[in-house]
């Protein structure tokens, strides 16, 4: 959901802000919809780089799902502009993309790899996408409540992250 007090994102604004001409803009996205999905791309490789080197760190299967887990979370609270347009306002995505292209698919992809083999199964599994499913939800509410109430009395981030992801693996294991 857009900021209502925000005032509309257009290439002129973009400019402005950039300090270099509305027309330099212009020349590299015909569009607001284009330099949107470029942002959302580049920021998406930057986390899916920043969740693997998390997981690469080292542990069990489990102990690399939390900390790309973590590593998401950070993300979006390190980067919130960026992160709100990835994930709060609805991508414009051409009509004729498939949802194997889509920004961010490539980080859910991972996530889903990594969930499987931390509970034992195949990532085309249903329950390794559910899982996957499951715990992005999870951290995505982690990040926005922690950006839209930061006065809450939050506990440590590492703390409910873990807890989280191991509450949704420990379900995902039992079945």
């Amino acid at each position: 959901m857009a900021d209502p007090a925000a005032p509309p994102l257009t290439l002129r604004g973009v400019a402005r802000e950039a300090g270099v001409a509305a027309t330099s803009v212009y020349l590299h996205f015909p569009d607001i919809e284009s330099l949107v999905l470029a942002v959302a791309d580049r920021r998406f490789g930057e986390l899916v780089r920043l969740q693997d080197d998390a997981r690469d760190s080292g542990g069990d299967p489990c102990e690399q799902v939390r900390a790309g887990c973590l590593a998401y979370c950070e993300f979006g609270l390190a980067h919130q502009g960026h992160y709100l347009v990835m994930f709060t306002n609805p991508l414009p995505l051409p009509d004729g993309m498939a949802p194997d292209e889509f920004p961010g698919r490539k980080a859910f992809q991972r996530l889903t790899d990594a969930v499987a083999k931390c509970i034992g199964s195949d990532p085309e599994a249903p329950e390794a996408f559910r899982t996957a499913q499951l715990i992005w939800q999870q951290l995505h509410g982690i990040v926005s409540l922690r950006i839209s109430r930061p006065r809450f009395p939050w506990p440590p981030l590492a703390q409910t992250v873990t807890e989280a992801v191991d509450r949704l693996l420990a379900g995902a294991a039992s079945r």
